[in-house]
């Protein structure tokens, strides 16, 4: 039988938000989840939707997939921490026009074995889980981006992901990259957000990109890891133009916009990911 990628998200310390935090984060984790099924919408099987509390799940035709569909989540919620499971395998209990809750199969039971051993790792996010031996050195792959972002402050985050939007890692075609203008008033919207707001201010940090950037009317220029097959190590996470038009929309100078990429490690976290989708489009 044809085999498929569950995708299972579960928003760490979740009760150690206040009642107004959990309400105000629901409300906007819904409307990220709604902007990523749209641009996921060419490899979503199943939407992304609530499964149960602060846990979210879908189906995709790829790991791949639901591996690009939770690192945009984590770069669009943080600092909420999450963690995740990605199950690959048969999708055998299939309910005609009925969501991703009522679903079943081996693909779902995997990303929930993968998930519940996150905790038993030393400090990976995601795991992976398809019952094949390669799944350990799959798994060391896909989390070595995390490795040099995790410590990244918020500022460092929000330009690591107005790069991705700008210049969009894909694997197959699994996004929409028409679809990304959106996604701008949608970050732009988290000032507005008490818990965001909060933690702001405790890092006292004045502009935040998406505060003071607008949506570009250019096309993004999307990397498709796939179609990436010549040399012998990755470079492709970087492209020419990328600091002198993140200095343009932020107005800022470009030695500043060098200095935050460089020491958010931003281009070793995107060569990464590259390699991790080459590797597992590879294996899967």
């Amino acid at each position: 039988m044809e085999k498929y990628s569950a995708l299972i998200i579960d928003l760490k310390k979740s009760r150690s938000y206040s009642l107004n935090d959990r309400n105000s984060l629901q409300k906007y984790i819904l409307k990220v989840i709604k902007h990523l099924n749209s641009l996921f919408s060419h490899s979503l099987v199943r939407e992304i939707e609530f499964s149960a509390g602060d846990e979210v799940q879908g189906l995709f035709i790829s790991p791949e997939a639901s591996y690009l569909y939770y690192r945009l989540f984590a770069m669009i919620v943080y600092p909420v921490e999450i963690r995740a499971g990605i199950g690959v395998g048969e999708w055998n209990v299939q309910i005609i026009h009925a969501s991703t809750t009522v679903q079943d199969g081996p693909v779902y039971h995997n990303a929930r074995h993968a998930i519940k051993h996150v905790k038993d790792t030393q400090g990976y996010p995601v795991l992976l889980y398809s019952g094949n031996e390669n799944d350990r050195y799959v798994n060391t792959v896909i989390n070595s981006p995390f490795a040099f972002t995790d410590k990244n402050t918020e500022y460092q985050n929000d330009m690591m992901l107005m790069l991705e939007l700008l210049y969009p890692i894909d694997c197959s075609h699994s996004i929409d990259c028409s679809k990304i203008a959106p996604i701008f008033p949608l970050l732009a919207s988290k000032k507005e957000i008490d818990y965001y707001t909060r933690f702001r201010k405790e890092k006292a940090v004045r502009n935040y990109p998406f505060d003071v950037a607008e949506s570009t009317h250019d096309s993004p220029i999307c990397t498709d890891a796939a179609e990436l097959t010549s040399g012998f190590f990755t470079t492709s996470g970087k492209k020419r133009g990328m600091t002198i038009q993140l200095s343009r929309m932020l107005l800022v100078s470009r030695q500043s916009v060098d200095k935050t990429i460089k020491t958010a490690n931003v281009y070793e976290a995107r060569n990464c990911t590259i390699t991790a989708l080459q590797f597992m489009n590879q294996y899967f």
